[in-house]
């Protein structure tokens, strides 16, 4: 019951009919499984408010209780009470065999605890700043029931030590810098050999337990745990924000993985056989896919199984949910002429419900499946709030001893590594780093009086996959994904709207007129039905928070550019290693990158005027953008107009430490993913993302 000041009440009913099955609650939903009052009766959680929720029947495996205790279904409360401070409220009330007594922003920022296993470790809830202010009440108690589900955040299996508590002149055999995509796995499999310590740095903290719920995988960006680069100004691009576009990366564990839509994808044959073609031995099609199957779990059934692997630690599915409009999207796709089947088997054009990196409804992070498994290894370390500056290398021999990084005290340390260096830090993280180093471009270095240990190109040959979004109103009553009901459905059995991420699962990979035959340049990501934000948690919500008569639903298409061609480059600004590069990524100094889109706007107008869709009634949105409302409406330069203003950089970036042989002027890293050898060897190492392959002690 939550008692407001003006008398009203309204009760927060949880789902009876709950039994115990295998360790887990199984549910027969009810239709009372939901918050129900009138809107009128809705009242703000703030000083001098109590509020109680009733956990009927249910025993929920809330951080502070030991889950399911002795197989038995207990009433529970949870009591949310002002404490002296006036301003906070504390919660309190037994849960299983835990008390809480701990104020709410112990709740959404502090160190957590498991009392049963004493295990702790401090989590991110940003829920309220995705949500506007609009949405606090409610999407408060949100974060706070999802931050304290033990089986969701995973206290007793993180390995993050801060960095204020890593000794000064410590050795290690190897050093990962960088724990996104890349270093958890490398990280875990160097430390298989228990003769070697491995360290991980990591600049951020531990990934939110928030970014593993399939419905916020992406609500981090623009937080604390975002590095929020943003690009120089520039005239071809991004021109509705001054020439400048956003650049949100991971500053967390699991890197600008733990900031991204969990989709399952490859890169196309053809660019790993180019790769190969340049040069690039043992990085052709054939080549890496073992590798790919090597990594994978896969769980779906509708795949090309001569594509998949089924015994690795990363776990790849399809979402427990979709929009009843994702089946009727593919069927449209088919009906002008792409094929519905595995995008990452034989043939990648095509559409799909796509494959996701999601495990019984949580992320499938490379940290969650390749370093808490091995969380009790001696041999495996991991620092976070750790902030590489430099790498140091020998002046004569070239070799790389050390790292210098920052702990959260801003005091600069040293560790030192017996045999390699692994640079993992992503496509800024990365040749930020090694500038700071003195490895790059020679006249750029010297500008700033840093010694030159090798003249690279270091930072040249940016790019990034560029989109522009379109929207559609559509023929379905725009209410709230999120509910109370759908909130319950999602703790117990992780199921449900939040345990997907809508409509945006649904994508099309599609060729333009201008895309060599087999290869699609285009990658459709549509937006729409997420279960992200709401104020009251009623089913009647619209999706503007109000209460009443909802209005038509609104989607988004994004058609991607995947191949693009123009180039772009990053450089130090400062030598402060807190300060950000200068980053010009060059959007659309290609022409092609602008026809190429123009044609995917195009087949998507076609595909929203399908018989499979044309219940929907896709209504377009033909508001001109501004300054383009002289240009006439669907015509070719209104588009380029509106893709050079509302450009989409969709947090794809790569390149800057180019691959390639010895031979090529251009590259930074040879095939085996060291430093290119035409000065003098050196023992770092820079790693893309490959699984290591075979004897990790080859040519140590």
């Amino acid at each position: 019951m939550i008692r407001c000041p003006s008398g009203g009440s309204h009760n927060f009913v949880w789902p009876r009919g709950t039994s115990i099955v295998s360790g887990r609650p199984r549910i027969e939903p009810r239709a009372d499984s939901r918050l129900k009052a009138p809107p009128s009766q809705l009242c703000q959680l703030e000083s001098g408010v109590i509020a109680r929720f009733m956990l009927n029947s249910l025993d929920l495996p809330l951080r502070h209780s030991r889950a399911y205790t002795s197989g038995k279904r207990s009433r529970s409360s949870l009591m949310a009470t002002p404490s002296s401070a006036g301003s906070q409220i504390v919660f309190g009330g037994s849960l299983g065999k835990g008390v809480l007594g701990r104020s709410l922003a112990d709740y959404t920022k502090g160190t957590m605890a498991d009392n049963s296993t004493n295990c702790t470790f401090t989590d991110t809830n940003f829920l309220t700043e995705v949500c506007s202010s609009n949405f606090a009440t409610f999407m408060t108690l949100v974060g706070t029931l999802l931050t304290n589900t033990t089986n969701i955040t995973d206290p007793c299996n993180r390995l993050g030590q801060d960095g204020t508590l890593l000794k000064d002149l410590e050795e290690y055999d190897f050093i990962v810098i960088g724990a996104g995509a890349a270093g958890p796995v490398i990280t875990s499999r160097l430390s298989e050999n228990t003769n070697w310590e491995v360290l991980l740095l990591e600049a951020g903290p531990e990934e939110p337990s928030m970014t593993e719920i399939p419905a916020y995988s992406m609500g981090a960006i623009g937080t604390a745990v975002d590095w929020q680069y943003s690009t120089q100004a520039q005239n071809t691009s991004c021109l509705s924000t001054g020439g400048i576009c956003s650049w949100p990366r991971g500053k967390m564990i699991g890197g600008s993985m733990a900031l991204q839509g969990m989709m399952y994808t490859r890169g196309n044959k053809a660019i790993y056989d180019d790769w190969a073609d340049a040069g690039n031995d043992g990085w052709s099609y054939e080549e890496v896919l073992p590798y790919f199957i090597k990594a994978e779990n896969n769980k779906a059934t509708d795949i090309d199984n001569g594509y998949h692997g089924f015994d690795g630690p990363l776990i790849v599915n399809h979402f427990p949910y979709h929009p009843v409009i994702s089946e009727d999207i593919v069927r449209a796709a088919e009906e002008i002429g792409y094929r519905n089947g595995d995008v990452t088997g034989k043939n990648q054009t095509g559409i799909a419900i796509a494959l996701v990196t999601v495990d019984e409804g949580l992320r499938s992070s490379t940290p969650r499946m390749y370093l808490r498994p091995n969380k009790n290894r001696a041999n495996l370390h991991v620092s976070i709030n750790s902030h590489v500056t430099k790498i140091l290398i020998h002046p004569k021999n070239h070799t790389a001893y050390a790292v210098q990084f920052l702990d959260s005290n801003n005091v600069t340390k040293t560790v030192y590594a017996r045999k390699e260096i692994i640079l993992s830090a992503g496509a800024i993280g990365s040749p930020h780093i090694l500038l700071l180093s003195g490895v790059g471009p020679k006249e750029d270095l010297e500008k700033l009086d840093i010694e030159v240990l090798s003249d690279l190109p270091v930072g040249k040959n940016l790019h990034n996959h560029v989109s522009m979004g379109f929207g559609f109103t559509i023929n379905d009553t725009a209410t709230e994904e999120l509910t109370s009901e759908t909130l319950s459905q999602f703790i117990i059995n992780r199921t449900g709207p939040l345990a997907s991420t809508g409509l945006t699962q649904t994508t099309l990979f599609m060729t333009s007129q201008y895309a060599e035959e087999g290869v699609p340049d285009l990658q459709v990501f549509l937006d729409g039905y997420s279960a992200s934000c709401s104020r009251t948690g009623l089913e009647a919500e619209c999706s503007d928070g109000t209460i009443g008569t909802c209005g038509r639903r609104y989607i988004n298409a994004r058609p991607t550019n995947v191949w693009p061609r123009s180039r772009g480059y990053l450089t130090l600004n400062t030598t402060n290693p807190l300060d950000y590069p200068l980053i010009y990524p060059n959007y659309l100094t290609e022409q092609l990158d602008v026809n190429v889109l123009i044609d995917g706007i195009k087949q998507l107008i076609s595909l929203t005027r399908t018989k499979a869709l044309a219940k929907w009634d896709f209504q377009q949105n033909i508001t001109p953008v501004d300054s383009c409302e002289d240009l006439e409406f669907g015509s070719d330069n209104y588009w380029e107009c509106v893709i050079r203003r509302e450009t989409g950089a969709e947090n794809h970036q790569g390149g800057t430490c180019k691959m390639g042989a010895l031979n090529d002027s251009t590259a930074v890293v040879d095939p085996q993913l060291k430093r290119e050898s035409r000065m003098e060897p050196s023992r770092w190492k820079k790693t893309e993302g490959r699984e290591g392959s075979g004897d990790l002690s080859e040519d140590r």
